[in-house]
């Protein structure tokens, strides 16, 4: 009986974590070879706040299915280092890189 309880615990707190991650709103981040966020994305990425998402070499970034509230910083090295910020904005937005190619944006 005890083992039961245990199992039908544990299902419980598994359902809640995949109801809680399905409920969470994912960001969405392409990214393009050439500036002006026009054309074909090279790629897409879903991400949730508080997270960084690293790429290579782009020449700009659409964020979109983000509230209007949301900050989001863009960087020209990987990782979303504070010294590598060339850009920040609300909501959503393309960024163009400027003398160096984007790498990552971090959403805040």
């Amino acid at each position: 009986m005890t083992m039961t309880m245990a199992i039908s615990r544990a299902l419980c707190v598994l359902l809640l974590l995949g109801v809680a991650a399905v409920s969470t709103e994912a960001v969405k981040i392409e990214t393009f070879n050439d500036r002006g966020c026009t054309g074909g994305a090279t790629n897409t990425f879903y991400v949730g706040r508080n997270q960084c998402q690293t790429f290579i070499d782009q020449g700009s970034v659409r964020v979109t299915e983000i509230g209007p509230d949301v900050r989001v910083s863009f960087h020209n090295q990987r990782n979303c280092q504070g010294a590598s910020s060339v850009g920040q904005g609300y909501g959503s937005l393309c960024m163009n890189q400027g003398a160096t190619k984007l790498r990552a944006v971090y959403v805040a």
